[in-house]
Protein backbone atom coordinates (compact mmCIF):
# COMPACT_ATOMS: atom_id res chain seq x y z
CA UNK A 1 0.00 0.00 0.00
CA UNK A 2 1.04 3.50 -0.47
CA UNK A 3 0.88 6.31 1.56
CA UNK A 4 0.20 8.80 -1.40
CA UNK A 5 -2.78 10.93 -0.71
CA UNK A 6 -4.94 12.49 -3.70
CA UNK A 7 -4.24 16.44 -4.25
CA UNK A 8 -7.58 18.29 -5.10
CA UNK A 9 -6.70 20.87 -7.69
CA UNK A 10 -9.26 23.93 -8.47
CA UNK A 11 -9.09 23.81 -12.25
CA UNK A 12 -10.90 27.46 -12.70
CA UNK A 13 -8.08 28.92 -10.53
CA UNK A 14 -5.32 26.98 -12.83
CA UNK A 15 -6.81 28.00 -15.93
CA UNK A 16 -7.39 31.43 -14.91
CA UNK A 17 -3.26 31.60 -14.16
CA UNK A 18 -2.67 30.47 -17.31
CA UNK A 19 -4.79 32.90 -19.10
CA UNK A 20 -2.49 35.61 -17.05
CA UNK A 21 0.52 34.29 -17.95
CA UNK A 22 -0.67 34.33 -21.26
CA UNK A 23 -2.07 37.77 -21.52
CA UNK A 24 0.99 38.99 -20.41
CA UNK A 25 3.06 37.57 -22.61
CA UNK A 26 0.33 39.29 -25.29
CA UNK A 27 0.78 42.20 -23.81
CA UNK A 28 4.68 42.37 -24.02
CA UNK A 29 4.30 41.07 -27.84
CA UNK A 30 2.54 43.96 -28.34
CA UNK A 31 4.65 46.60 -26.71
CA UNK A 32 8.01 45.25 -27.72
CA UNK A 33 7.33 44.33 -31.33
CA UNK A 34 3.81 46.76 -31.53
CA UNK A 35 2.35 42.61 -32.82
CA UNK A 36 -0.34 40.89 -31.35
CA UNK A 37 -0.83 37.46 -32.17
CA UNK A 38 -3.56 36.49 -34.19
CA UNK A 39 -5.92 33.42 -34.31
CA UNK A 40 -8.38 32.76 -37.43
CA UNK A 41 -11.13 30.89 -36.78
CA UNK A 42 -12.88 29.91 -40.00
CA UNK A 43 -16.29 27.66 -39.18
CA UNK A 44 -18.62 26.82 -42.05
CA UNK A 45 -22.67 26.27 -41.43
CA UNK A 46 -24.71 27.33 -38.49
CA UNK A 47 -24.31 23.57 -36.38
CA UNK A 48 -25.15 24.64 -33.26
CA UNK A 49 -22.57 22.94 -31.68
CA UNK A 50 -19.48 24.01 -33.89
CA UNK A 51 -20.80 27.61 -33.42
CA UNK A 52 -20.90 27.24 -29.11
CA UNK A 53 -17.32 25.83 -29.15
CA UNK A 54 -16.31 28.43 -32.04
CA UNK A 55 -17.72 31.20 -29.47
CA UNK A 56 -15.35 30.02 -26.77
CA UNK A 57 -12.21 30.11 -28.44
CA UNK A 58 -13.08 34.04 -29.64
CA UNK A 59 -13.89 34.66 -25.92
CA UNK A 60 -10.45 32.92 -24.68
CA UNK A 61 -8.90 35.10 -27.79
CA UNK A 62 -10.59 38.54 -26.75
CA UNK A 63 -10.13 37.82 -22.55
CA UNK A 64 -6.05 37.08 -23.50
CA UNK A 65 -5.80 39.95 -25.90
CA UNK A 66 -5.07 37.46 -29.07
CA UNK A 67 -7.23 39.07 -32.18
CA UNK A 68 -9.70 36.72 -33.26
CA UNK A 69 -10.04 36.78 -36.89
CA UNK A 70 -13.43 35.85 -37.67
CA UNK A 71 -14.29 33.44 -40.78
CA UNK A 72 -17.94 32.31 -41.21
CA UNK A 73 -18.75 30.94 -43.90
CA UNK A 74 -22.35 29.74 -45.33
CA UNK A 75 -22.75 26.21 -45.34
CA UNK A 76 -23.08 26.40 -49.12
CA UNK A 77 -19.46 27.40 -49.85
CA UNK A 78 -17.72 25.18 -52.24
CA UNK A 79 -14.46 23.39 -51.83
CA UNK A 80 -12.69 25.52 -54.00
CA UNK A 81 -14.03 28.78 -52.27
CA UNK A 82 -12.99 27.56 -49.07
CA UNK A 83 -9.32 27.06 -50.02
CA UNK A 84 -8.83 30.10 -51.35
CA UNK A 85 -10.13 31.76 -48.02
CA UNK A 86 -7.54 29.55 -46.56
CA UNK A 87 -4.74 30.36 -48.84
CA UNK A 88 -5.77 33.94 -47.99
CA UNK A 89 -5.36 33.31 -44.40
CA UNK A 90 -2.07 31.47 -45.34
CA UNK A 91 -0.54 34.38 -46.59
CA UNK A 92 -1.95 37.09 -44.38
CA UNK A 93 0.81 38.73 -41.97
CA UNK A 94 -1.54 39.17 -39.25
CA UNK A 95 -2.66 35.95 -39.12
CA UNK A 96 -0.51 33.29 -36.40
CA UNK A 97 -2.50 30.92 -36.17
CA UNK A 98 -5.56 29.21 -38.43
CA UNK A 99 -7.88 26.76 -36.95
CA UNK A 100 -11.10 25.32 -39.57
CA UNK A 101 -14.32 23.95 -37.33
CA UNK A 102 -15.10 20.64 -38.18
CA UNK A 103 -17.03 18.40 -38.64
CA UNK A 104 -17.16 20.77 -42.46
CA UNK A 105 -20.14 19.79 -44.81
CA UNK A 106 -20.79 16.50 -46.62
CA UNK A 107 -19.96 18.22 -50.02
CA UNK A 108 -16.11 18.99 -48.50
CA UNK A 109 -13.28 17.19 -48.03
CA UNK A 110 -12.12 18.05 -44.58
CA UNK A 111 -8.52 16.04 -45.28
CA UNK A 112 -8.18 18.35 -48.33
CA UNK A 113 -8.82 21.50 -46.23
CA UNK A 114 -6.57 20.90 -43.68
CA UNK A 115 -3.61 19.92 -45.66
CA UNK A 116 -4.15 23.25 -47.29
CA UNK A 117 -3.54 24.98 -44.18
CA UNK A 118 0.42 26.45 -43.55
CA UNK A 119 2.18 23.95 -41.63
CA UNK A 120 3.48 26.94 -39.20
CA UNK A 121 -0.08 28.17 -38.91
CA UNK A 122 -1.60 25.09 -38.43
CA UNK A 123 -2.93 25.59 -34.39
CA UNK A 124 -4.67 22.19 -34.48
CA UNK A 125 -1.95 20.18 -35.65
CA UNK A 126 -4.09 18.55 -37.90
CA UNK A 127 -1.85 19.19 -40.93
CA UNK A 128 -0.31 15.40 -42.19
CA UNK A 129 3.12 16.48 -41.46
CA UNK A 130 2.29 18.21 -37.71
CA UNK A 131 0.13 14.64 -37.34
CA UNK A 132 2.81 12.35 -38.94
CA UNK A 133 5.94 13.99 -36.27
CA UNK A 134 3.10 13.22 -33.66
CA UNK A 135 3.20 9.93 -34.40
CA UNK A 136 6.75 9.31 -35.08
CA UNK A 137 9.10 8.71 -32.12
CA UNK A 138 11.82 11.55 -31.25
CA UNK A 139 10.09 13.96 -33.70
CA UNK A 140 8.16 16.90 -32.52
CA UNK A 141 5.13 18.36 -34.54
CA UNK A 142 5.02 22.23 -34.76
CA UNK A 143 2.01 22.00 -33.21
CA UNK A 144 0.33 19.33 -31.04
CA UNK A 145 -3.17 18.35 -30.85
CA UNK A 146 -5.32 19.50 -27.55
CA UNK A 147 -6.46 15.56 -26.67
CA UNK A 148 -3.11 13.96 -26.87
CA UNK A 149 -1.07 16.95 -25.50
Amino acid sequence: MSDHKATIIDGKAIAQTIRSEIANDVRRLSETYGKVPGLAVVIVGQRKDSQSYVNMKRKACAEVGINSIDLDLPEEVSESELICKVHELNVNPDVHGILVQLPLPKHINEEKILTEISLEKDVDGFHPLNIGKLAMKGRDPLFVPCTPK
